[in-house]
């Protein structure tokens, strides 16, 4: 073998061994993510520039000082596509066991078939971790799907067996004002979830949700225990912020 030829064979070697880039979760989204026509008015290449402030939420989750990330936002504001994000990056880029959790079974199974099929589809990265399921297929389901180094099972509120099972290192909650009080006689749902975490160090929980009655409301309670960070837009006239 000649001098060229094995510098060759050790740089091949060496791509092959290497580790990834360290990308954050908006750099995973901007670099691969792509938005669904069924679920998006404009589709194609994801781009965070289109919502900034959607940045620094997504990037908390690569900040080892961080285990919560409370959102707390008006609707229509791409809550859902922050969710879809993180999910996506733990799956390509830093596989790990999930647990989404809607306020009920059924929008879990809907958000399933609508969202997360429709991103895993059309985003190569994620087609290829997540391929599509075939007969008696355990790997994938409506609501539990497997990936080489972690799952993601997407579950309800109000129902308490799927929230008290597997430990879990990534915990997204959606809509939580929308929760019951109770999940059954188990208690209050979020906190369950909350409890398949603890075995994990670098442990991620994620809550989102539009506020819904001021001094009642689950999200703006949690919120108001947290950094109360806000996203802020210059006056077009003053300057001021």
């Amino acid at each position: 073998m000649t001098q060229k030829q094995t510098l060759k064979l050790f740089q091949k070697i060496a791509s092959l061994v290497a580790p990834p880039p360290k990308l954050k979760v908006s750099e995973w989204a901007d670099k691969e993510r792509v938005l669904s026509q069924e679920s998006s008015a404009e589709y194609g290449r994801w781009n965070t520039d289109r919502a900034p402030y959607q940045r620094e939420i997504k990037n908390a989750l690569n900040d080892a000082s961080v285990e919560d990330i409370i959102v707390m936002s008006s609707s229509q504001v791409g809550k859902s596509e922050i969710l879809n994000n993180i999910i996506g990056y733990f799956i390509d880029y830093d596989p790990a066991p999930m647990l989404l959790v809607m306020p009920t079974l059924e929008m879990a199974e809907s958000y399933s078939k609508d969202r997360l099929a429709a991103m895993i589809r059309d985003t190569p990265a994620l087609n290829k971790k997540v391929p599509d399921a075939k007969a008696r297929d355990g790997n994938k389901t409506l609501l539990h799907k497997k990936f080489a180094g972690g799952h993601i099972s997407l579950v309800g509120a109000n129902s308490p067996a799927s929230l008290v099972s597997r430990p879990i290192r990534i915990v997204l909650a959606d809509e939580v004002d929308r929760f019951p009080a109770s999940a059954g006689a188990e208690g209050d749902p979020l906190s369950l979830a909350h409890k398949r975490t603890k075995t994990f160090w670098n442990r991620k929980r994620v809550s989102v949700s539009t506020p819904t009655i001021k001094g009642a409301s689950r999200i703006e309670a949690e919120y108001e225990e947290s950094t109360m960070e806000e996203w802020c837009v210059s006056c077009p006239s003053c300057g001021k912020f």
